[in-house]
């Protein structure tokens, strides 16, 4: 998912689209690898086709405490109440329904600087999840429990004074611990993957969810 700035055009040097041209270009690859894939592993990933007849498929995914519907006719995706959904969301959504493979669902236990491809993007990681994270949602255990609750995330034991699993797509689950402040240090939070996310989505990819889920904690919308 590119979300490159835009440059001054000079003479001699390649105009760098803006980003929404980019988040754009995104989405219309996401539909047309979509429109490839087969409907049996489109199901497997956890989607349903609700299209009748002859129509185009259109595929709702549970996603959070919602479902998307993913038009493929009119390149659309939209919340379970036709409220459009946000391009960072859609492009997510696109590519999940577009892996090939099958990957094992697996238990979040893997934090984000020990996958094997996502070093390089830890520093930026932690400034656009944790941090802002534990400036918004997780600023007290009342607000983040609150904001986990509408989410549909399911509490859990971990080391820390709360945890809860969400599941932003069908297979696909990650792990918040948070921990809470004290006299000599502000609050702190974990977000942890499955190992095998890597078979999902691509690094940036991974930053992107990571993100939009602390958003959606934050009260954004889709």
């Amino acid at each position: 998912m590119d979300k490159v700035s835009n440059e001054n055009h000079s003479p001699g040097r390649v105009r760098i689209p803006p980003p929404q041209k980019n988040l754009q270009r995104a989405t219309e690859l996401g539909f047309e690898a979509l429109a490839h894939q087969e409907d049996e592993q489109i199901a497997w990933l956890g989607a349903e086709n609700t299209a009748t007849g002859s129509a185009a498929a259109i595929w709702r995914i549970p996603v959070l405490e919602d479902a998307f519907e993913v038009d493929l006719a009119a390149r659309r995706v939209t919340t379970s109440d036709g409220r459009p959904v946000g391009p960072f969301w859609s492009i997510l959504a696109l590519h999940y329904l577009s892996i090939a493979t099958r990957p094992e669902r697996q238990t979040p236990e893997t934090v984000f600087a020990d996958l094997s491809t996502a070093r390089s993007y830890a520093g930026v990681y932690h400034g656009r999840v944790i941090a802002r994270l534990c400036g918004t949602a997780g600023r007290n255990a009342e607000k983040l429990t609150a904001a986990a609750s509408a989410l549909a995330a399911r509490t859990v034991e971990a080391d820390g004074d709360v945890a809860y699993d969400f599941d932003p797509f069908p297979r696909l689950s990650l792990r918040l611990i948070w921990h809470a402040p004290d006299d000599e240090f502000p609050p702190s939070a974990t977000l942890l993957l499955p190992g095998n996310i890597e078979s999902f989505f691509c690094a940036e990819d991974i930053v992107v969810l990571s993100e939009s889920l602390v958003a959606r904690l934050g009260g954004k919308p889709f």
